[in-house]
């Protein structure tokens, strides 16, 4: 390669480039001496007529290897002056010519020149075959002179010939070295030289290759025969003839495996390469080839076959056993790793959670069981004594693996397998324990027809396979408990969940009856298809109260069936058995005999047939030993019967409504004994002259306590007319005793002092106090009063005293509405018995009329009393018109709720005109015999 082709990089970085600095070493280190590159150096300076010449070779400096005309000394070291020089030949990779130095200002100023030893210079490249510039080959002269273009010519082939000599250098060396690394390589390897000389059929053997046949020293056989007959296995000499043909009949390469015989009669494997070699005219005239005994590696490859075969069976074993979801499935995976040993069948042995040993079969074993028995294994594995007389057991127990390599030894060991030989035809076998660190799991058994010598390899495979069967064995045991622990555990919390699912049913309202239907809806289909719920009567009769079936369509259907087996059933029938015994029924089958006994009606069997009860549970309606009712629950065949924790459930499930329908008994007992207790002490009202009273009172809603409320109208001993109303702090029993007390304590102050209302209350409030009826009260009395002057004016004054009572409100004839004394009221009674209390008196004009009523009308949890008030007055508004009793009815059905809290009472009065007749709709006079009955008509109003 010329230098004009050397390009690399930038001119100032070809110097250090790491290629061209590794190529120049490379034949620097393989420089012979300078003798050569003397005598070269010589020839240049004699044909261009130079005193100096020199050959360097330039790495990192610039080094001379041979020169001409130097000073003693220079040869093998740096070029001290012409350094730079050599340096600009490389950097431009082409010829330096240099007639003048000192007038050339690239290299006036470089020390070799001002030094005055060159003044003429002439170099060229050295180019190795890489194609790198490795040297420079240069003539100088210590006077100017002009280099010819000869000169230059000439020293650029003498600059080949230098690259020429190193690069032989360089080959030469690297040939010996190979050779010597060859024989080393050969010797190390103990690989044997062969050849066969084609024309003479003679056969040579080097050193090495008589050693692997057992021979001393170099050996020369006669012909191919010879050695066949003598060297090599009879087995193999086909192998070796016909490889042979083919390499001759190719001309191409000779290989073949085979054993030979050694002197000694050993058998070794070897393989054996050549190539056939020919001669100028193309025929083939020798055969090359070199020999090496492959014996241990190939007993070595073997033995790691043999081991790759036996970790790619735990391998796959283990790959399979860890996606196995069932035990009985463990058998069959881990007898295929079994196989690599010839094992035909097995089982493993595994303890179950109660501690069971059971068995699982491979097929075969499976196979020959259910042959001899002539009935199926069951899947679930097979239980089995935990004895000692068989190997599966005695290792499961003990933990102590067993090898019985044929029937005699095993016959020995455990006289019973002698049986399993017979009938199973296991001749050997391997049992190894299953074990997880401490925990003995079990015993996997495998099973040989034949006999079987077990070498430590099958050992270590055994145990191998057994390792990953216990994993999965513990796998399976935790994900089984794992799944039995979620179930509990989902069917606790379930069962939680229902229950208190029942409480917030049987407590979110006091209505029982809509408790029972929303329980009803509950259990099914939670615990079952349908169910029903009957309750007995104070006379022990069953009746329906609810049903609910998990078709909506079908709940009509139900209750008529309830309704008819209620009235058909026998004794025999769940519900009776259940209520006679107390205790819960639970019937996994129901069968024909049983529904006939206690259903006699079969229109009845039909439809109990159509509804489809194939298992029931009936259980009692507890509550404080008292069974007051059942709860049936019926599942078709489908779904199957209750378990025994849904049985539980249904018991808990039926003591809390137990609980809550005598709860609800027992205060409905007591609010209808409060209710009457309170209606008996509101009687009714007097009708005065030209006047209508007329009362209501409403309880609070179903499941709200009883309140202290109470009205009272009657006429004083000078014929007043008196009206009052109240309300007892308290909402209770105790409320309405107390309420019953404070309405006698009016009454009989009212009527005996014959006091007005503010005076009334004061007595009132002090006899609170002195009576020690520890109670506080709102009321509200009023008097109405009538002189001459408002006789004759066909007014009516209405007197009146609060303590701390709702405001009356008015309705005037002309439909107007406003309440009365809209001032703060003043204190409670029972408070400061001693404050005065004040009047107010209103004139009630011809046919208005006046409404007392207690707090419960307009006072609720969703507003505030202002507004409730204010909603009275505009409810009195659209009355104008009615009728009172109508008046009262509207007031209570627009204002009053269903669910209110509080009870109500009210008290209207209407005032009629004096010059008319009492009106038709307020019904006759009533007034106490003491006093004298109006006239119907006055004649001085």
């Amino acid at each position: 390669m010329s230098a004009a082709k050397y390009r690399l990089g930038t001119a100032s970085d070809v110097l250090h480039d790491p290629h061209r600095v590794a190529a120049a070493r490379r034949l620097l280190v393989e420089v012979p001496g300078p003798a050569a590159f003397d005598r070269l150096s010589r020839l240049a300076a004699r044909l261009v007529g130079a005193a100096h010449a020199k050959v360097t070779i330039f790495t990192d400096q610039d080094t001379v290897v041979g020169g001409y005309g130097l000073p003693p000394g220079v040869v093998g070291g740096p070029a001290l002056l012409t350094g730079a020089l050599s340096a600009m030949v490389v950097r431009q990779a082409s010829g330096l010519n240099v007639p003048s130095a000192g007038e050339n200002p690239r290299v006036s100023g470089l020390p070799a020149v001002t030094s005055g030893q060159v003044r003429a210079y002439l170099g060229t490249p050295l180019v190795a075959a890489s194609g790198h510039v490795v040297g420079v080959l240069a003539v100088y002269d210590a006077t100017p002179r002009a280099w010819s273009g000869d000169d230059a010519e000439l020293l650029e082939q003498l600059g080949a010939s230098v690259v020429a000599e190193l690069e032989l250098s360089a080959a030469q060396s690297a040939i010996g070295t190979s050779a010597a690394r060859l024989e080393i390589a050969l010797e190390a390897s103990q690989v044997g030289i062969w050849e066969r000389d084609l024309r003479t059929g003679a056969v040579f053997w080097d050193e090495r290759c008589s050693a692997i046949f057992g021979l001393d020293g170099a050996v020369e056989l006669t012909d191919i025969g010879e050695l066949l007959m003598n060297h090599i296995h009879p087995d193999d000499h086909g192998t070796v003839m016909e490889a042979m043909r083919v390499a001759m009949a190719t001309n191409g390469e000779y290989a073949v495996e085979s054993r030979v015989l050694r002197a000694d009669r050993a058998v070794r494997w070897t393989v054996s390469r050549g190539r056939v070699v020919m001669n100028a005219s193309g025929e083939p005239v020798r055969v090359l080839g070199t020999v090496v005994d492959v014996t241990e590696a190939r007993e070595q490859y073997e033995r790691r076959l043999s081991a790759v075969q036996r970790a790619a069976a735990i391998a796959e074993v283990a790959a399979e056993v860890a996606g196995a979801t069932r035990i009985d499935q463990l058998a069959d995976i881990t007898l295929r790793g079994a196989q690599v040993l010839s094992a035909e069948s097995g089982g493993i042995a595994v303890f179950d959670s109660a501690g069971t040993l059971k068995v699982y079969l491979g097929r075969m074993l499976m196979d020959a069981v259910e042959a001899e028995t002539h009935e199926p294994v069951p899947l679930g594995g097979v239980e089995i004594e935990q004895d000692d007389t068989l190997p599966t057991q005695h290792v499961a127990v003990h933990g102590e693996p067993i090898l019985l390599a044929n029937a005699e030894a095993a016959a020995k060991r455990f006289p019973r397998m002698v049986d399993i030989t017979r009938v199973l035809g296991v001749n050997a076998l391997a049992a190894l324990p299953l074990r997880v660190e401490d925990r003995l799991l079990g015993s996997f058994v495998a099973t040989w027809s034949t006999e079987h010598e077990f070498a430590q390899e099958d050992v270590g495979l055994l145990e191998g396979l057994a390792a990953s069967i216990a994993l999965s064995v513990s796998r399976l045991q935790a994900d089984a408990e794992r799944a039995t622990a979620e179930a509990a555990m989902t069917e606790a919390n379930q069962r939680l969940r229902l229950l208190a699912e029942a409480g917030r049913v049987l407590s979110g309202t006091m209505d029982i009856d809509q408790q029972i239907e929303e329980l009803a809806e509950l259990v099914v289909p939670e615990l079952a298809d349908w169910c029903w719920v009957v309750v007995t009567d104070e006379q022990g009769r069953l009746h329906e109260m609810a049903s609910a079936h998990r078709d909506p369509d079908r709940r009509e259907e139900l209750a008529g069936y309830v309704g008819a087996m209620v009235a058909v059933m026998t004794d025999a029938a769940g519900a009776r058995v259940m209520t006679g015994s107390g205790q819960p029924l639970h019937v996994p089958v129901i069968d024909r005999e049983r529904i006939e006994r206690a259903l006699p009606d079969p229109a009845v069997r039909d439809a109990l047939a159509r509804l489809g009860a194939d298992s029931g549970t009936v259980v009692p309606l507890l509550a404080r030993g008292h069974v007051l009712g059942a709860l049936g629950l019926f599942n078709q065949e489908d779904r199957g019967p209750l378990s025994e924790a849904q049985v539980d459930t249904a018991v808990e499930i039926g003591r809390r409504a137990g609980l809550a329908l005598h709860h609800a008994r027992l205060y409905a007992q007591q609010r209808d004994l409060a209710v009457a207790l309170q209606r008996s002490m509101l009687t009714e009202p007097p009708q005065p002259d030209h006047c209508q009273i007329v009362v209501r009172y409403v309880p609070a809603a179903a499941g709200a306590e009883i309140g202290g409320d109470w009205y009272d109208a009657f006429l004083q001993d000078g014929g007043a007319t008196v009206v009052a109303i109240g309300d007892v702090v308290g909402h209770d029993t105790r409320a309405a005793a107390s309420m019953g007390q404070v309405r006698g304590l009016l009454r009989g102050i009212a009527y005996s002092s014959g006091g007005s209302p503010a005076e009334v209350l004061t007595g009132l409030d002090r006899a609170v106090q002195g009576l020690a009826l520890d109670t506080m009260a709102t009321a509200l009395v009023a008097r109405l009063e009538q002189d001459d002057a408002d006789l004759r004016a066909g007014n009516t004054r209405l007197r009146y005293s609060s303590a701390g009572h709702p405001p009356a409100a008015v309705l005037t004839s002309d439909g107007k509405a406003y309440l009365l004394d809209e001032e703060p009221s003043e204190l409670l009674l029972g408070v400061s018995p001693h404050s005065e209390r004040r009047e107010h008196v209103a004139v009630l004009d011809r046919g208005a009329t006046v409404l007392l009523y207690t707090d419960g009308l307009v006072e609720r949890r969703d507003r505030d009393i202002d507004a409730g008030t204010a909603e009275l007055v505009a409810v009195l508004q659209d009355c104008a018109g009615l009728t009172l009793d109508q008046l009262c009815d509207r007031v209570l059905d627009r204002l009053f709720l269903s669910d209110a809290e509080d009870d109500v009472a009210m008290l209207a009065i209407r005032v009629f005109p004096p010059d008319e007749p009492r009106p038709d709709e307020a019904g006759p006079q009533k007034v106490p015999p003491t006093i004298e009955p109006s006239p119907a008509v006055h004649p001085q109003a």
